[in-house]
């Protein structure tokens, strides 16, 4: 073969996969690195005299041609999967055969097909190489630098307070978008989150709560999620009475989340320190809970043994045990590491039926729509089949659960507040279920707050917080209806508790990962050094 002739250097058939890298390039798929780019070409036209060095010369271009295409796309580091080689040595194999063939595509498959069947028919007659290179000389060409106008970390809370449909803007200034200037950006936003405290920290109470706190933590549900699943008008959604339009769950990765909410007392803090031991009690969410005389009580409806997500819960809200004995349910589906779970509405009516006369503040964690689940008894629905299914399965038990508790006559402030999103549409960047980059897709969560029980005082409403957002400003939301009278006297409006809530810019991170939104443009880096404008 033409790709053997060792003693002539000539590119040959690896025009194919240049060609194949240009269109990519050309459609924003992947990147182009000039340097390494044109560093293989090199290679490819060492002149080697014997066809044993050919022959070891092309294995290491199909070494290096591969580190190359993995170079270019926007997957990350190839050290970041080595980190998670544990992990997903507990994945299930079917899943993970899914996964694999999730980056496969027909028509990137087509492609090649077309272009090795062009080079075929046209490199005896036309020097393929030398278009190629003109192509790989145009991509090459640098463009200039550019500046937005952007929304900076210093905006003051009380400008952002919300009351019904209309939000007080914050303040812009240019940001300088190099990387200079998005790294200082990154280090001024979390210079002004660590000075930031809820003002749940200072609050006393001459008396008992007396009303309890559930908080709903969903994992895999975005706004994009919703609209993909043309889910977005499901009833349970109208049942709120205040909604965070834009919050960012600030993370893509359920270990991180759920320790962002249990934090949420403090501003948003880097993912590094995340694992380490928090430096005040006060940012500490449910040990302010408890100081201000709420029961803590936690459900799952897993078992909270991958990634070692029971501890860090019990890490950061004491040594507690779920509630519900959730072996006494019956598994509805199996996890993507082969584990049980459990129907959300077994195990929250399992815990209604636990109930005492104590205030609590109580944490669930549902997994019911996590990439790679299987409904038990039925295999044949592929990820994204199941997610859509599962969805609406979970939304309808959470409807259905909250007509309950109208019933029950109870005083109960419930809170649904996912984790992230499970990046089901996916984009050019990152395929379907992805999420090693938190892109604002993934991380835009909706959040709700629903009043109920016979003793409600609050007037007005619904309303609609569209100030970007996070945990903070759910930490405050609850402070001020902890210090409202609102299961006691009439007279709180919808609007006096959500004065004054927190604004945060979107600067999401995972391990070895951030992203910062800009004025509707998306930066993200690997290296902490080193930014890309993120082109879903």
């Amino acid at each position: 073969m033409a790709l053997f002739q060792a003693h002539r250097a000539h590119i040959g058939w690896w025009n194919v996969f240049l060609l194949f890298k240009l269109v990519l390039a050309v459609q924003e798929v992947i990147g182009f690195d000039p340097l390494y780019n044109f560093a293989f070409v090199a290679f490819l036209l060492l002149p080697i005299p014997t066809r044993l060095g050919g022959i070891i010369k092309q294995a290491l271009a199909l070494v290096l041609a591969a580190l190359l295409l993995h170079h270019d796309s926007f997957l990350p580091p190839l050290d970041r999967l080595w980190q998670q080689t544990d992990q997903l040595m507990q994945f299930d194999w079917r899943y993970l055969l899914e996964l694999a063939s999730s980056f496969v595509s027909v028509p990137a498959l087509v492609l090649i097909a077309t272009l090795a069947v062009f080079y075929a028919y046209t490199h005896q007659f036309i020097r393929v190489s030398s278009f190629v290179l003109v192509a790989m000389l145009y991509l090459s060409w640098p463009e200039s630098p550019k500046e937005h106008s952007v929304s900076q970390p210093q905006t003051a809370a009380g400008e952002i307070a919300s009351s019904g449909q209309t939000q007080a803007q914050p303040q812009t200034a240019a940001v300088d978008t190099s990387d200079e200037g998005l790294n200082q950006y990154r280090s001024d936003f979390f210079a002004q989150e660590q000075s930031k405290v809820s003002s749940i920290s200072s609050l006393s109470l001459d008396s008992k709560p007396n009303f309890d706190i559930l908080l709903l933590n969903v994992c895999s549900l975005s706004w994009d999620d919703l609209a993909f699943t043309k889910q977005s008008q499901h009833p349970l959604f109208s049942e709120f009475d205040i909604v965070f339009k834009e919050f960012n769950a600030a993370t893509s990765y359920s270990g991180p989340a759920v320790l962002r909410l249990l934090r949420a007392s403090c501003g948003q803090q880097p993912h590094a320190d995340l694992f380490s031991p928090v430096s005040s009690k006060q940012c500490l969410l449910f040990e302010q809970l408890t100081r201000l005389g709420f029961q803590q009580e936690l459900m799952l409806n897993h078992n909270g043994e991958f990634d070692a997500f029971t501890s860090h819960i019990q890490q950061n809200m004491g040594n507690i045990s779920p509630l519900v004995d959730i072996k006494q349910l019956t598994p509805y589906q199996y996890a993507f590491d082969g584990s049980p779970i459990y129907r959300d509405k077994d195990v929250l009516n399992a815990w209604l039926d636990k109930k005492d006369n104590t205030a609590s503040a109580a944490l669930y964690n549902t997994i019911s729509i996590h990439d790679g689940n299987k409904v038990v008894g039925n295999n044949k629905l592929n990820r994204i089949e199941t997610y859509r299914q599962q969805q609406k399965v979970l939304l309808d038990d959470l409807y259905a659960f909250f007509q309950q508790l109208q019933q029950s006559e109870r005083n109960i402030v419930v809170v649904l507040i996912p984790e992230h999103g499970g990046g089901v549409r996916g984009d050019k960047m990152q395929i379907s279920g992805m999420r090693e980059i938190p892109t604002f897709a993934i991380t835009h969560v909706p959040v709700g707050v629903k009043f109920f029980g016979p003793d409600v005082a609050v007037t007005g409403g619904p309303v609609t917080i569209d100030a970007p957002s996070s945990y903070l400003a759910l930490s405050d939301l609850l402070a001020n209806i902890i210090s409202e009278p609102v299961y006691s006297q009439p007279g709180v409006s919808m609007e006096s508790l959500t004065q004054a809530l927190d604004h945060s810019e979107v600067v999401s991170e995972n391990s070895g990962t951030t992203m910062l939104k800009v004025i509707g443009n998306q930066y993200y880096t690997f290296d902490n050094d080193k930014w890309t404008l993120y082109k879903p």
